[in-house]
């Protein structure tokens, strides 16, 4: 769909932490639920009237003229009531800006808008007016009534559409306008052709009432879909002051850098559809984590999603369900995992106010939505859990759709207690109205997951969108690699002198993963796990999503269809061989995804996962070399990871945490456990 449409053409168509010591006080930001945010719906509501205004006197002004074909005089008033539909703009607009929205963008500009509806407006006249004579003055005056019947729809069906949003709060599902539309419709449809009857017109009633709808929902589209944004991903950096819903928000990156965000406008069918990604990108929550460089501290041009080009992010791939979203993309620097709301020694943990920032962004630019699907990646999968929640208030008549992926919550309890909210002091800024406890130290991302699921399960009890929302969550078995979420875990475990060593964290990160991800589904009917082979970490920019089927598991494009659809069918899934992704090289399938050298005829599986370092052994001709298999060392063998020792999870000391002997964990014989995870062919085994 072009930004005026059809009618108007001829116008022109991976986590990260920190913290210190005590913490400056910060503002807290109230999200209540509860106060509905009315501008720029109340905008669009005068807008919309003032659009229904300008139509009715447009085609009743071509009702004179077919019967005086004085088109000076329809021309003159034409233009007087474009400018009389510019400076209502003007005024709802800076009305908006007294109640602390922007309303400018929202909409064509006036003048656009008015051209917009004269081209349409022509058109519905041309329509009628084939097959009269108009210089025949029973014909002509045929034509003006039937023209001025169709000012009557017109003006209808744009005031139902302007009392919707004008009523928004006490009619979100739109019951009201749909009556209205129905009444509008068969009261012109009889007066069509009443008059018809008499006059010879091509048009029929259905072909004039077809052509007003189509006018009416690219009015609408106009009018909150933002029409004048770029279809390109374009950034924008907000005011350091942002007044929204009562308080004044200061958007900052980690470093006091600015903060900046991505936004593009969609296309065709699916503009109205939004789409709605949180960045990953690492995260720290103590002064030795904030001093290692393992999260992002700023945004750069570098950030601007149009640099990647596979995956989801490939808007050119028939396959890609969000190729024509409109969308925003909530870019990350405060290594808080889009949840903080503190300052640290001088580290600005500002995830949450960055986030309710773009929120109100993506309100004002588009007004609402038919569908929101929330998502991120790494650090921002945990954006996407909390937002996604809140989103739902912004957006209550939309369908929702919302993925983690890659951000299973796998977290200590020490982490839990000690560190989470005296880093980010996100207590304040949990959704507590959904059924979640206030006490930070109880939270689970399972806890999180069931009471948003929850709460908005049930299309109109919280939430009024035609079918209630659905969550889900992404994740490979043995998520791993510098900035994967064993590695953040393993950091919790057993300090970043291990960092480098995120494999020891392994198989207890996959027995947690596991864990978290049943008791959501066993808590919420509307909550689905994904939980697919390998290592990689996030999936959302890799082609894998409309190709991998290994483990066997269906691909993750098709599982999202599902979602998206509302299909019965949706399900968990569980890869049953979990081991390692790579490609075959040489052979038969060569480029082919595997798992094991036996699916690549006279070739070999070349790893591309995440695993330890393997090495040739000192008796092979390639002794310390990287290798993947004994064949790959000539007169040695491929050695392994060294096994380590483990402290049981239910050891009284140290649980989780490395060990050589018993002694290192609660002295109990065998609480200290052998593991070697990664094995060759890329097989995992675990205890």
């Amino acid at each position: 769909m072009s930004r005026m449409g059809p009618l108007a053409g001829a116008i022109r168509a991976v986590v990260g932490l920190a913290l210190s010591a005590s913490p400056a006080v910060a503002s807290v930001i109230v999200h209540n639920h509860s106060t509905v945010f009315e501008f720029p719906r109340q905008c669009a509501a005068a807008k919309l009237k003032s659009e229904a205004k300008k139509c009715g006197v447009d085609l009743k002004v071509w009702a004179k003229w077919d019967t005086n074909q004085d088109a000076s005089a329809r021309d003159t008033a034409i233009s007087t009531a474009t400018v009389k539909l510019s400076d209502a703009f003007d005024r709802a607009n800076e009305k908006a800006v007294s109640r602390g929205a922007e309303c400018d963008e929202t909409s064509l500009t006036g003048t656009e808008m008015g051209a917009a509806i004269d081209s349409a407006v022509g058109s519905i006249v041309t329509m009628i007016n084939t097959g009269l004579d108009l210089t025949n003055a029973s014909e002509a005056k045929c034509g003006a009534k039937l023209i001025r019947a169709a000012a009557n729809e017109c003006g209808g069906f744009l005031k139902a559409e302007s009392s919707y949003f004008k009523k928004f709060n006490s009619d979100p599902q739109g019951t009201a306008r749909d009556a209205a539309h129905t009444a509008v419709r068969n009261k012109f449809i009889a007066t069509y052709n009443g008059i018809a009857g008499s006059c010879p017109t091509a048009a029929t009633s259905g072909d004039v009432d077809g052509a007003m709808s189509v006018m009416d929902s690219e009015e609408v589209s106009n009018t909150t879909t933002s029409p004048d944004l770029p279809s390109a991903w374009t950034g924008r950096t907000p005011s350091s002051d942002i007044t929204y819903g009562g308080t004044i928000l200061h958007p900052i990156c980690s470093h006091g850098t600015p903060y900046e965000f991505f936004f593009k406008r969609g296309t065709g069918d699916d503009v109205n559809k939004l789409l709605v990604y949180f960045q990953g990108g690492g995260a720290c929550w103590d002064d030795l984590t904030c001093s290692v460089p393992v999260y992002k501290m700023a945004v750069s041009d570098a950030d601007n999603p149009s640099n990647t080009t596979t995956g989801f992010a490939d808007l050119t791939n028939p396959l890609n369900p969000f190729r024509n979203w409109s969308a925003v993309f909530v870019a990350y620097c405060t290594g808080d995992v889009h949840w903080g709301d503190s300052n640290m020694n001088g580290i600005e943990h500002r995830g949450f106010v960055n986030a309710r920032v773009v929120e109100k962004f993506a309100r004002e630019h588009f007004v609402n939505p038919s569908e929101v699907f929330v998502t991120g990646s790494s650090a921002g999968a945990y954006g996407a859990i909390l937002h996604g929640i809140y989103l739902h208030e912004a957006y209550p008549a939309s369908t929702f759709n919302v993925v983690a992926d890659a951000g299973s919550g796998v977290i200590t309890q020490d982490f839990l207690v000690n560190d989470l909210n005296p880093a980010w002091d996100v207590e304040k800024n949990l959704p507590t109205y959904i059924g979640l406890a206030p006490d930070i130290t109880t939270l689970t991302i399972a806890a999180l997951y069931i009471a948003g699921a929850n709460y908005y399960a049930t299309a109109g009890v919280n939430h009024y969108a035609p079918r209630g929302s659905r969550f889900g969550q992404y994740t490979t078995a043995y998520d791993g690699g510098s900035g994967s979420q064993t590695f953040f875990y393993n950091v919790m475990v057993n300090g970043i002198p291990d960092a480098g060593s995120w494999w020891h964290s392994t198989c207890e990160w996959n027995r947690e993963m596991v864990q978290h991800s049943t008791d959501a589904a066993s808590g919420a009917s509307n909550y689905r796990y994904y939980i697919g082979p390998g290592s990689r970490h996030t999936i959302w920019g890799s082609n894998r999503v409309y190709t991998e089927t290994h483990g066997p598991v269906e691909t993750f494009v098709d599982w999202l269809n599902d979602m998206l659809g509302g299909s019965a069918t949706w399900s968990n899934v569980t890869c049953s061989d979990c081991s390692l992704l790579g490609s075959c090289n040489g052979g038969s399938n060569d480029g082919a995804s595997c798992q094991h050298d036996a699916e690549c005829p006279g070739g070999v599986c070349n790893l591309t996962d995440a695993k330890p370092p393997f090495t040739c052994s000192p008796a092979s001709d390639n002794a310390g070399a990287s290798c993947q298999r004994d064949a790959d060392c000539p007169n040695g063998a491929c050695q392994v990871e060294t096994s380590f020792g483990v402290c049981k999870p239910d050891s009284t000391t140290n649980a989780n945490k490395k060990c050589s002997t018993d002694a290192d964990c609660d002295g109990t014989s065998g609480s200290c456990v052998t593991e070697q995870p990664f094995q060759l062919d890329g097989v995992v085994t675990c205890p």
